[in-house]
């Protein structure tokens, strides 16, 4: 399929999250952001086509004050809110209307999982209108503002080379878009007609029906990595047993992962082709199952369930002790954690130890073959050469599997914590930003040293000597020089140009 879109630079940006209330925001790079679109690339080789992607999740209505799992009926206040209103996320959007209404460049938008709305055809003429304005050019202007909201895609060639732009949900089955659904609503509210309901992916329901609601006393939870596994164990530390009913959604979520997603309603992009098992429960039913309320145990409930599996392994000739060892090495803040956190441990040294297989975890490693770039590489076309995904906030530059092409994920522009293996190992260490976990909003989180990474990672694509190289960068606050766009190490790949 040729690509409809060329351009003579390529730069792709994702996971920016615009939206929610204020210490609570995930996005904190807006300075960093406006430099980027609205001076740097805005002026960067004026006479060539440079286009700018925003490769999903741009918006974050899931984020927003009262939000819901799909708003079509105040989607577009909570747009203006977020684009007018909010002096965090006013500059962003005013830079991005300077740079699409500067000659020769295009914004191209694509969508996510947290801003679906986007696809409706009122909130997309909205953000049009809040990006193009109406003075001289805007009308030129919005021949170069490009929306994706179809699923599709984004493809487009550089220097004779393809790229294909996905966000990543479309193979995540906690997060798929059903955007046969999105059209329906579109459809039935614009001609009157009663509206079929909109059934919310897993995804979805846990941001709403849990991490909101968690996010009022832990506004952290958002900015952890490797969300599988630190999130479970942190709020379990922090929370005890107030906050059983998350670590049983996550015990649950194990164990029927694979399902979830594979037969709700279709079409869901990617993972069209899934069906369920057969005479298994429906995805469906097994997602509202495990998002359900449950009360939270006591300590004596949380011991006798222990005993109780101890008991269990005993009768099998299993000690009991090795049971114990057993369950604290599987799953990181399961049971593990619960033990110690029975026992009186204090909640710092339960957390402590519940995370130390992530002493060797390699979820920040550009080369890691996670599961959205294995997925991703296996279901797109080895003939695309660039394949650009985002979605899970961790930048990835590699080779792919298959073909001769390259695999980039463009990260994030939200807050990320990573916690160090030598802050983890140290009681002392490790108290101290424990202390600041459970405590700290967002200004207190960026203001304790080396607990939040703003990695403001682009993916960059552009024919230079020998080919087309697609790298990433990444924008950095050089004091007193401004902020500068630099290559982050071994993470450049060149194709020879295309016919």
């Amino acid at each position: 399929m040729p690509a409809a879109l060329r351009f003579d630079q390529l730069y792709v940006i994702s996971d920016i999250h615009l939206g929610g209330a204020p210490g609570t925001q995930i996005f904190g790079s807006g300075p960093a952001l406006a430099w980027l679109a609205g001076t740097h690339l805005r002026t960067l080789d004026a006479g060539q086509q440079l286009a700018l992607v925003i490769n999903g999740d741009f918006v974050d209505f899931l984020a927003e004050p009262g939000a819901t799992h799909f708003d079509p009926h105040h989607a577009v206040p909570k747009l203006e809110r977020i684009a007018l209103d909010d002096p965090e996320f006013a500059p962003v959007f005013k830079a991005l209307g300077d740079f699409v209404r500067t000659p020769n460049r295009h914004l191209v938008i694509n969508l996510g999982n947290h801003d679906v709305e986007l696809a409706l055809p009122w909130v997309r003429r909205r953000l049009g209108e809040i990006l193009l304005g109406s003075g001289k050019g805007s009308a030129e202007a919005a021949r170069r503002l490009h929306f994706v909201l179809d699923g599709t895609g984004v493809l487009c060639e550089v220097g004779g080379r393809s790229v294909l732009c996905v966000h990543g949900n479309e193979v995540d089955r906690w997060n798929p878009v059903d955007f046969e659904r999105v059209r329906e609503i579109a459809r039935d509210l614009q001609l009157g007609r009663p509206v079929p309901p909109w059934i919310p992916n897993a995804g979805a329901r846990m941001v709403i029906d849990v991490m909101n609601e968690v996010k009022k006393d832990f506004p952290f939870v958002d900015l952890l990595k490797p969300e599988t596994g630190a999130v479970g164990p942190v709020l379990q530390a922090c929370g005890g047993p107030d906050l059983a009913t998350l670590d049983q959604l996550t015990d649950l979520a194990v164990t029927i992962g694979a399902r979830v997603g594979a037969s709700l309603r279709k079409p869901r992009g990617m993972l069209g082709a899934d069906e369920a098992d057969a005479g298994a429960p429906t995805g469906a039913a097994l997602a509202l199952r495990a998002l359900q309320p449950r009360p939270a145990p006591d300590r004596e409930a949380i011991a006798a369930r222990l005993l109780a599996a101890a008991d269990e392994a005993s009768a099998r000739d299993v000690d009991p002790m090795a049971l114990v060892a057993q369950l604290e090495s599987e799953q990181l803040g399961k049971l593990g954690a619960l033990w110690r956190w029975v026992k009186g441990e204090p909640s710092s040294e339960v957390l402590r130890e519940a995370l130390e297989k992530l002493d060797d975890d390699r979820s920040f490693a550009l080369d890691e073959l996670d599961d959205t770039a294995r997925q991703l590489d296996e279901q797109v076309s080895p003939r695309i050469d660039f394949l650009v995904a985002g979605h899970t906030h961790l930048a990835r530059a590699r080779r792919r599997l298959y073909g001769s092409g390259v695999y980039f994920n463009s990260g994030t522009w939200a807050r990320l914590i990573r916690i160090d293996p030598l802050v983890r190992q140290s009681p002392v260490a490790f108290r101290q930003l424990f202390e600041v976990l459970k405590n700290g909003d967002m200004k207190a989180l960026d203001a304790a040293p080396g607990v939040v990474h703003k990695l403001n990672t682009v993916v960059e694509i552009r024919p230079e000597p020998g080919g087309v190289t697609g790298r990433l960068r990444r924008v950095v606050d050089g004091g007193a020089a401004g902020f500068q766009l630099e290559a982050v190490d071994r993470s450049g790949f060149t194709l020879a140009a295309g016919a």
